[in-house]
């Protein structure tokens, strides 16, 4: 697309949606989206994970990008030769990534204004990645538990989830039998009105609270939900940039407790041959304190320090003995 056609382009997205608020996007000809370009490294992380886990080339896969905001990581995989099916929804937001699909000529991208919680395989299908970036923190009980089963129905091989997480378990919640713990966060004002909660892109589309689960109550529900496997990204690293991207300042947006990337796969489980009891017993949910953290150091027990003793020199005992009296 000629470049003097794609500027005139995004001043009438900017002039009826206002600036891109999260998203920079190489629309070609040295064009951004944002006129401060900042570069992403959460892209290279969710890209190498996708090849590194499915092992197929980008072009033979299906991929879902749930609450796409502006569309950076849907046309990422879509400019990789992918078929991308990107949902949000907030149509000002799905204006900006329609933009950047035409400037792009992007015919594997297809964009639909939806409500993720509405989710499930009879109208979207099954996709062979599925991506949850910053979405899952937006929802109350017990939608976020339901949605986890949605995404897990969807899901042929790959979930890759980047959330905030909380860091304490101040509040439990019954799902399916099973109990998840969390901390409850203000999304919007009791009074807001519904185009009032559109508005703020940065926000939940209508819930008032959203529930944080911990980090050991993520992979809990995810494995309850069938994943087998769960794992955490440490590389490639995305760094933090403080000063990229913030929300605006006249909205409300969730505290940040913390967040990972957790990559969860939909494998078949495994049957264990060489311990039977270990077979028989049930897979454990993880703790929400780890039994192997303790407060400060653990003294040996007292008759190893005796048995340790016995090994130590002469000298050396006395030696010590002096720095203690010290």
């Amino acid at each position: 697309m000629d470049p003097s056609v794609i500027l005139k382009g995004k001043r009438q997205v900017i002039e009826r949606f206002g600036p891109w608020t999260a998203h920079c996007i190489h629309l070609g000809a040295g064009l951004y989206t944002s006129d401060l370009p900042q570069p992403d490294t959460r892209l290279r992380r969710f890209l190498q994970i996708a090849t590194d886990i499915t092992a197929k080339p980008l072009e033979e896969l299906r991929v879902l990008d749930l609450a796409c905001l502006e569309g950076l990581f849907g046309i990422e995989f879509a400019l990789h030769g992918a078929q991308v099916l990107a949902m949000e929804g907030r149509e000002a937001n799905l204006a900006k990534a329609r933009f950047a699909k035409e400037a792009l000529s992007l015919s594997d991208l297809e964009l639909v204004l939806g409500d993720v919680r509405a989710l499930d395989t009879q109208h979207y299908g099954q996709f062979d990645v599925v991506l949850c970036l910053g979405i899952l923190y937006h929802l109350n009980t017990p939608d976020v538990m339901d949605f986890v089963q949605r995404i897990y129905s969807v899901c042929k091989r790959l979930t890759i989830i980047d959330t905030n997480f909380s860091l304490s378990d101040e509040e439990a919640y019954a799902w399916n039998g099973k109990t998840y713990w969390g901390k409850y966060v203000r999304e919007h004002d009791d009074r807001d009105a519904a185009k009032e909660k559109l508005r703020k892109s940065w926000a939940s589309l209508d819930n008032v609270r959203s529930f944080l689960l911990t980090r050991a109550s993520l992979c809990n529900l995810l494995r309850h939900v069938g994943f087998t496997s769960v794992y955490e990204c440490l590389n490639p690293y995305e760094y933090h940039n403080p000063d990229w991207p913030r929300p605006p300042k006249d909205e409300r947006s969730v505290e940040l407790r913390d967040r990972l990337t957790f990559v969860a796969i939909k494998g078949g489980r495994q049957r264990l041959i060489s311990s039977p009891v270990t077979e028989a017993s049930a897979e454990l949910d993880r703790p929400e304190r780890p039994e192997y953290l303790v407060v400060g150091p653990r003294p040996p027990p007292r008759d190893l320090r005796s048995k340790v003793g016995q090994f130590i020199p002469e000298r050396l005992k006395r030696a010590l003995r002096a720095t203690t009296r010290r």
